[in-house]
């Protein structure tokens, strides 16, 4: 995350010097959320003479995947972000999402300068200078050698939720190492902006005829639809729902309840997009089709085509607004790609499920996917009505 955090100077302060407009280093990131701490290893490329900077991260994805996926391609989360001008994209495991335009370039360290000195002090055994910046829009620490090399960078910035919730602090700190003052051009010229102003579809026949999925979500008791929302089938709500568990943060994202629908959708997958908010704010290029991947965009390009691992950690689905079908319309090609057949049931999640079913116990006690305690609990809490038969009672959303 960047964010350009400028003030004005104390008088006297003593500041460092710029950091060089042309840098590349490696990067261990520690970012801290809603007492969750995450670490990503990766590289940062910083082009300030031509206005571009990259962060490549490598993270770590076991916590979102089978035992048996440890070690291999599959347990690998590649995310990146490109800054090339004014335009900004996110990279997902080969999936490239666009971002808003920005008014100027967002360059990394352009607060650097307005830090003011601190004190002498070490990190990992290197002597470094400390300096810091109390901004509007958060709080910045800078570490650097005597001779200016940059060591660690560390912010804590406010993270606005859902509407109504409250912010949030997150703190951000990366610690540089191998810095040398040169820029590989192909990390720029080899990324792929069409990728992401037009992304790819998943191969198959022609206008397939539409098909009728179970799709899971869970959502605020005052809203029920699934425009712009991201659903799931059971294992892979489990799984979103343990983890969101695991981190904490349940409460803070507003799942009152969660329903059950019968959904007859276009089977030509386009790329996922990440919805959130209430009403649904989607980010992608895909705004037509029904968009898929495995829990998390574990595996290449998401798993957006990957129909061999989804029994093992279930599919996510983006449901776009502009492909919602109109009264009368079947999903076809060039007409709509998704249409809700019925709502089954909508149960009590923070009363039944949670509570009274134990959910987020079994979370954490089988800890990673795939969940299978965990999972049948969810499908039963839908298929039973009683609590007695490990069920949840229907209620009205």
């Amino acid at each position: 995350m960047l964010l350009l955090a400028m003030c004005c100077a104390a008088a006297g302060a003593v500041h460092p010097a710029p950091v060089s407009p042309a840098l590349t280093a490696d990067v261990v990131s520690r970012n801290i959320f809603s007492g969750s701490s995450r670490t990503e290893k990766g590289i940062v490329t910083y082009d300030r003479f031509n206005q571009r900077q990259a962060r490549l991260m490598n993270d770590d994805a076991a916590t979102r995947v089978p035992v048996s996926w440890e070690g291999t391609p599959k347990a690998v989360m590649l995310t990146s972000n490109y800054y090339l001008g004014l335009d900004v994209f996110l990279q997902l495991n080969d999936r490239n999402y666009p971002q808003a335009p920005q008014k100027a370039f967002p360059d990394m360290f352009a607060w650097v300068p307005a830090t003011s000195f601190v004190r002498n002090t070490t990190i990992n055994n290197i002597a470094v200078q400390e300096y810091f910046l109390k901004a509007p829009s958060g709080t910045f620490y800078y570490y650097s050698t005597p001779d200016g090399v940059p060591v660690r960078t560390a912010m804590t910035l406010p993270l606005p939720g859902l509407p109504g919730a409250p912010v949030i602090p997150i703190f951000i700190q990366d610690t540089y190492s191998n810095v040398s003052y040169t820029v590989d051009p192909t990390v720029f010229t080899s990324f792929n902006k069409t990728a992401g102003l037009d992304p790819p579809v998943c191969a198959g026949p022609s206008n397939p005829p539409p098909v009728t999925l179970d799709m899971y979500i869970f959502h605020p008791r005052d809203n029920a639809t699934l425009v712009n929302q991201n659903t799931a089938d059971i294992m892979g709500d489990t799984n979103f729902v343990c983890l969101d568990a695991l981190s904490n943060h349940t409460a803070q994202d507003h799942y009152d309840v969660a329903s059950w629908y019968k959904v007859e959708v276009l089977p030509v997958w386009g790329q996922y997009q990440l919805c959130n908010g209430y009403p649904g704010q989607c980010m992608g290029s895909n705004t037509h089709l029904v968009g898929r991947e495995l829990a998390f965009g574990v595996t290449q390009f998401g798993g957006q085509c990957n129909e061999e691992d989804a029994n093992e950690v279930g599919v996510w689905w983006s449901m776009p607004a502009d492909g919602e079908c109109k009264e009368g319309q079947v999903p076809s090609e060039g007409v709509c790609s998704w249409r809700v057949v019925r709502r089954v049931k909508t149960i009590d999640a923070v009363k039944c499920l949670f509570g009274e079913l134990g959910m987020l116990d079994s979370c954490r006690k089988e800890q990673r996917p795939p969940y299978p305690v965990t999972s049948d609990m969810y499908r039963r809490a839908f298929t039973e009505d009683s609590v007695a038969q490990r069920g949840c009672p229907p209620i009205n959303p």
